[in-house]
């Protein structure tokens, strides 16, 4: 996919002195939500220039999407198709592609990032809703830079360092493991990871500017005071279809008639079992030596990673200011120099940072390790450098809050010595060495099992290795020694049957698997999952029962005494305590399921309601409306959930619009026959 952005090059790629970092991952956020990451809640400032031409876009957009209706419509994407002439293009959006290899390098990240694993057979129940949201982020991008919003470079540098795993404790890990690290998780480079990363900074705007004419009345902040603490009290008649099983008559035609046309749920899926030898580092260690002369080459090649600059190491307490008004500003500063004069006079700093730091460090005791020029703003570097190991700060103003500084070491810049890191650089050389001749074990073994797969026990024998064998499992399944392992998993079940499959690694080595059994999927006989059978099908006929038996009392209950009618029937009536939509009720849960029990009136009886799982019908007793004097203490945090919430909405209806805008005007089409070509490449897995 296409990206715009300002640079060429990596911006994290240049000096590192010029970035303005964060002072730790203290008042950091990160957020999965978008493609495969999106930076932290970023506080970002429309300048004044803009927002006259922001607003004046803003009344034409809002107007030209009055004629689609302002309606929420979640419809498939259409718009017409893309020439035949592009297989590989799934979508284009004002002239931006998504092709075929976008979407699945998306989706493997997702996967690779969640607990679902990285099972192809996922991908076809979730492509369709990726590729809608790939399409609205780029729509989304470009309506934005069409309001002439951007993302400057500082931006960008900005929401890189506040990415907890790029500046754990505010410090940069450094471009070689930036650059792995987003190969690794992300399967991309750096520069399209700061590309998106800017692009979510660009939604994110536009997101902000859509959401900031959104208000709340007076009015609806009572309304919804009134609905949240409205008080009912009910009595009702829980229809719970386990009391109904013993009631269920089983007949053999019966359960025959419900396997049939339940078949599929007692499909059993294909199962793989396998045999394999494990080769751990102990295999090895015996035939792996690393010499003084290894050592000091090894030094002398990597002298760099041995400088070490002028640093210091740092405890702090951190007390926010970041979106908080003057007179809470005033407040916070009180309790900061209350707290540094405490630690004046002797009080523990460790102590006092455990008690009062906002910052994540704050378990450590503060200690947020060392700092090296650069690495923080420039107001947190200038105490840090100034004072002697053991000195604290007074007060320090930053971005980010007031902090009280303690130098814990410090160290100037200097070259470690070969004798200072030669026991590092041995446990180095010898991980590394070890590797190698583990792996070099493990290939000569796939070699000799390849050679003779129906020796494969002989010849681990031989090696001194044990065999040992899985259980049959199902793809996805934890096997012993493996997990849920990918590797292992994709591998097993590409295997034929006493194929041997190459080395994979494994938590305790490398492991060498062969598959010894398939078993293929297929639907059991009925005798063979009879008890499985006779329990669903009493379940589902209960719950026939007990609904029967609940639309029938609603009916008379209805046209009749509630409480006498239950109990002539032999039902257990209950009867609620005053409840508000938050309060828990006996076998009904939350009282906001229930909704009926404050929109019925009191002497009204519902009809049949399906609550936690069961058919239940109520009975209004009472309401109780609100305390009024309660409403002031609440007020501001209603208004603020209703405001997230109108705001919410109001940004998803802006960008539905915009997606059927842009369907509508020809700007985005869709090649469906790529699609669905990329679907069977999975589905035939």
């Amino acid at each position: 996919m296409s990206h715009h952005h300002a640079e060429a090059t990596c911006i994290l790629s240049t000096d590192q002195g010029t970035v303005a970092p964060v002072v730790s991952s203290a008042s950091l956020t990160y957020n999965n939500r978008d493609r495969h990451f999106a930076p932290g809640a970023i506080m970002f400032r429309l300048f004044k220039k803009h927002q006259e031409k922001v607003k004046k876009y803003l009344l034409v957009f809002f107007l030209s999407i009055v004629s689609l209706g302002m309606v929420l419509v979640f419809t498939p994407l259409g718009g017409g198709d893309i020439s035949e002439s592009s297989p590989d293009v799934l979508a284009s959006i004002d002239g931006t592609k998504i092709t075929a290899q976008d979407l699945r390098q998306n989706i493997e990240s997702r996967l690779r990032n969640s607990s679902l694993g990285e099972d192809p057979r996922i991908v076809p129940a979730i492509a369709g809703t990726m590729l809608d949201d790939m399409v609205l982020r780029q729509a989304m991008a470009i309506e934005a830079r069409k309001m002439g919003l951007t993302v400057s470079s500082q931006e960008l540098r900005e929401a890189l360092q506040k990415t907890p795993w790029l500046y754990p404790k505010g410090q940069f890990i450094g471009m070689a493991a930036y650059q792995n690290f987003v190969s690794q998780q992300f399967g991309i480079t750096t520069q399209q990871y700061e590309d998106e990363i800017r692009q979510s900074l660009l939604i994110q705007k536009i997101q902000a500017v859509v959401s900031d004419g959104v208000s709340v009345t007076p009015a609806e902040v009572h309304e919804a005071y009134v609905q949240q603490n409205m008080k009912a009290k009910i009595q009702y008649v829980v229809f719970d279809p386990s009391k109904f099983l013993k009631s269920v008559d089983v007949t053999d035609q019966a359960l025959e008639d419900y396997f049939k046309q339940h078949a599929s749920r007692y499909e059993q899926k294909e199962q793989r079992q396998a045999q394999y030898v494990l080769i751990t580092p102990d295999d090895v260690r015996s035939n792996v030596t690393v010499s003084d002369e290894q050592m000091q080459r090894y030094y002398t090649d990597h002298l760099a990673d041995y400088r070490v600059p002028d640093r210091v190491k740092v405890a702090q307490i951190l007390f926010k200011t970041t979106g908080k008004s003057p007179a809470e500003i005033a407040n916070i500063q009180k309790t900061a120099e209350e707290v540094l004069a405490k630690i004046k006079a002797g009080a523990n700093f460790a102590d006092m940072a455990k008690k009062y730091s906002e910052d994540t460090s704050a378990q450590n005791g503060g200690d947020i390790g060392w700092i090296t020029h650069g690495q923080t703003v420039q107001e947190f570097e200038d105490a840090a450098f100034s004072l002697q190991p053991g000195q604290v700060s007074g007060l320090i103003h930053t971005s980010y809050g007031i902090h009280i500084i303690k130098v814990l070491d410090k160290q100037t810049a200097h070259l470690q010595s070969f004798n200072d890191v030669k026991d590092s650089i041995r446990s180095t050389l010898m991980t590394q060495a070890m590797a190698a001749a583990e792996q070099d074990y493990a290939d000569k073994l796939e070699n000799e099992f390849k050679a003779d797969p129906q020796q494969f026990a002989s010849i681990a024998q031989k090696a001194g290795l044990e065999v040992k064998q899985t259980p049959l499992f199902q793809y996805g399944q934890t096997v012993p020694d493996f997990g849920s392992n990918d590797a292992f998993q994709n591998l097993a079940f590409q295997l034929r049957q006493n194929e041997v499959g190459q080395p994979i690694t494994v938590p305790k080595g490398t492991a060498i698997i062969q598959v010894t059994k398939i078993v293929p999927a297929h639907t059991p006989k009925l005798e063979d999952v009879r008890a499985m059978v006779e329990e669903d099908y009493r379940a589902a006929q209960a719950k026939v029962l007990a609904h029967q038996k609940a639309q029938a009392f609603a009916e008379q209950a209805q046209k009749g005494d509630f409480a006498k009618l239950a109990r002539a029937d032999g039902y257990d009536l209950q009867e609620s305590k005053d409840f508000s939509r938050q309060d828990n009720l006996p076998n009904l849960g939350p009282g906001q399921g229930v909704p009926q029990a404050f929109t019925l009136q009191p002497g009204q009886t519902s009809g049949v309601l399906s609550v936690e799982g069961n058919d239940v019908v109520i009975h209004v007793l009472s309401h109780t409306p609100p305390d009024e004097a309660g409403f002031a203490a609440q007020a501001d945090q209603i208004r603020e959930q209703l405001l997230a919430q109108k705001r919410a909405l109001a940004y998803e209806i802006f960008r539905q619009n915009l997606k059927q805008q842009l369907i509508k005007s020809g700007k985005l089409k869709m090649n469906e026959a790529a699609l669905k070509t990329f679907l069977a490449s999975y589905t035939n897995q």
